[in-house]
């Protein structure tokens, strides 16, 4: 199958909508992977000791 001359590659794949998404979608998951990282070696939420300092400071 010609991948290149098919209905799909060129009215969907090939379309600048459907490549800035991608763009954005390696940002995005580029830009929020330490928070991920960060939480599943921790084990805690990520701002438990700035709600809790905060929390302390309000008393």
């Amino acid at each position: 199958m010609d991948l290149c001359h098919s209905w799909i590659y060129e009215q969907v794949l090939n379309t600048e909508g459907f490549m800035w998404t991608i763009v954005y979608s390696v940002l995005g998951v580029n830009v929020f992977s330490p928070l991920i990282v960060w939480y599943f070696i921790e084990g805690k939420p990520l701002f438990a000791k700035a709600r809790k300092s905060f929390k302390q400071q309000q008393r």
